[in-house]
C-alpha cells in the first residue's frame, strides 16, 4: 500500500469516528431531555447551598418595585437563594406591567416551587401563565419572563393556580399537575 492509500484509509476512519461521536452526543442529549420532560428530575438537589432545590432564580418586576430591591435581595438570601446582580431586573418606568407568568423547573421540591409562586404573587401581583417545563433547566425559576414566545406559555385560571398552591401536594403530584395544566403530560418532545 502506498502512502496516499494509507492516508485515505486513515481519514475515512477519522470521519467515521467523528460521525459516531456526534451520534452518541445527540443520543445522550435526547435521553436527558426525555428525563427532564417527563419530570423524572424531581427534587434533584444539586444546588450549592443544599438547602433549596432552586439553583437559579430570575425575576423581572415592575419599576415601582425597585424601591424594595434591598429588601427583596435580603429576603431571597435569607431563603438560601443565590442572588446575583442580574437576579432581579426592573422594567422601564413607562414599560407597563411585566408579564404575569412563571417558569418552574421539573427538579424543584414542592415547597420551593410553591415558595416561587408566593414570591411571584407578592412582587408581581398575579400569575396567569405557566411556561412549559421542558424549556427550562430542572432547578430553575423565572418570574415574569419575556424570554419565550406565546406558544411556550399556557394561560391558567386563579382556580388552577390555587391547585398548584395546595399544601397537601407532593413534589411528584405538583409537577404532574403543572405538566397537565401546560398540556405537556404525555407529549414526547421533538428532537432537533
Amino acid at each position: 500500500m502506498n502512502y496516499n492509500g494509507l492516508k485515505s484509509t486513515q481519514s475515512g476512519r477519522t470521519l467515521n469516528l467523528m460521525k459516531l461521536k456526534k451520534t452518541l452526543a445527540g443520543l445522550i442529549i435526547f435521553l436527558f431531555s426525555l428525563q427532564g420532560f417527563e419530570g423524572q428530575a424531581f427534587a434533584s438537589g444539586g444546588c450549592e447551598s443544599g438547602e433549596t432545590t432552586i439553583c437559579t432564580i430570575e425575576m423581572w418586576l415592575a419599576h415601582a418595585q425597585k424601591k424594595k430591591n434591598k429588601e427583596l435581595r435580603k429576603y431571597l438570601k435569607s431563603n438560601s437563594l443565590k442572588v446575583l446582580r442580574h437576579t432581579i431586573q426592573y422594567w422601564k418606568p413607562l414599560g407597563g406591567h411585566p408579564p404575569t407568568n412563571i417558569a418552574i423547573g421539573s427538579g424543584l421540591a414542592v415547597k420551593d416551587a410553591q415558595f416561587a409562586i408566593d414570591l411571584a404573587l407578592k412582587y408581581n401581583d398575579k400569575i396567569d401563565g405557566l411556561i412549559f417545563q421542558s424549556l427550562n433547566p430542572p432547578n430553575y425559576v423565572a418570574i415574569a419572563t419575556s424570554a419565550w414566545d406565546d406558544k411556550s406559555e399556557t394561560k391558567i385560571s386563579p382556580e388552577q393556580l390555587e391547585k398548584l398552591r395546595d399544601p397537601s401536594l407532593t413534589t411528584e403530584a405538583f409537577h404532574k399537575l403543572y405538566r397537565d395544566l401546560t398540556g405537556e403530560a404525555g407529549v414526547v418532545p421533538a428532537f432537533y
